[in-house]
């Protein structure tokens, strides 16, 4: 028997998919999460900024937000998180969360209606990371 890495597009990733989403079923649980994208893209058809999302029993979680470097401060990233909480809204998420060790998205994400739930000194990397939620449907 051999251990080994695998890339994500290998088949072995949609093996595993199908194995854990028939796991999940017969248990009565949620489906495994799927890494889902938003892409932003200007008129001629370029990426210019995009996130990275996985929605799993309500919850959403925001993996990753990166706008190009020659198109940062022109609005993109709060378009990408417009978009992302309307598209997960959507899909039935009652929760959305995301890890950040970016002091400015902080304040980005608290204009917008998230708040700060934890933060935590010395995490990944052995920066301080923040944890922020917004809820959906609670007036």
């Amino acid at each position: 028997m051999i251990i080994r890495a695998m890339d994500q597009d290998e088949d072995v990733a949609h093996w595993l998919q199908e194995l854990l989403d028939i796991e999940a079923s017969a248990a009565g649980l949620p489906a495994p999460a799927d890494d889902c994208y938003l892409v932003l893209s200007n008129e001629i058809g370029d990426w210019i900024g995009g996130l990275r999302y996985s929605l799993r029993g309500g919850v959403a979680h925001l993996i990753d937000l990166v706008v190009t470097p020659a198109e940062r401060h022109q609005g993109h990233a709060h378009r990408l998180l417009v978009a992302f909480e309307a598209r997960v809204a959507e899909e039935g998420a009652h929760l959305a969360e995301f890890w950040t060790d970016d002091t400015r998205a902080e304040g980005l994400l608290g204009a917008m209606g998230w708040q700060r739930v934890v933060q935590r000194e010395a995490y990944i990397g052995g920066d301080t990371w923040t944890l922020m939620e917004k809820r959906f449907g609670v007036d």
